[in-house]
């Protein structure tokens, strides 16, 4: 078994993030950012335009990588479950972006979150999430002035 290349957004509207709750493995049930599995042949920044529209219906634009990572989950014995090596996205809504998202795919639900809410107890979001959304916004602050 090798790693999967996988693509994750932080998508911005406004002062607003677009979040989802994981319907599959890994992570299900918790909320995250919307992002999946690289198809043979797709760029990252395509991958990841077609993921967020899968997951959510939102129609996003890329504006430029924040990172990569390792995302590896092992079971209690300490066996890799699941290895994605994943580009992380920033993208923003197009303006005829839906008001509300709507699920689809594999997220069981989706929201515009404000941008101080996202880091609230509410939504629980894993450290790595966090530091993402955190370069992401600081980013977002940047092409702003």
């Amino acid at each position: 078994m090798a790693p999967i290349v996988g693509v994750t957004a932080v998508v911005v509207r406004g002062p607003d993030v677009l979040l989802v709750r994981r319907g599959r493995e890994p992570m299900l049930g918790a909320w995250s950012l919307p992002g999946g599995a690289l198809e043979l042949g797709e760029t990252t920044a395509e991958g990841v335009i077609r993921e967020i529209f899968e997951e959510t219906g939102v129609r996003a634009r890329v504006v430029e990588i924040i990172t990569a990572l390792d995302r590896i989950v092992r079971d209690d014995d300490g066996r890799v479950r699941f290895h994605y090596v994943l580009a992380e996205w920033l993208c923003v809504a197009e303006d005829d972006a839906v008001a509300e998202p709507v699920c689809g795919d594999d997220a069981m639900e989706a929201r515009w979150v404000s941008g101080e809410a996202v880091f609230s107890s509410d939504y629980d979001l894993d450290a790595p999430a966090v530091s993402v959304i955190e370069r992401a916004l600081k980013m977002v602050e940047t092409i702003t002035r």
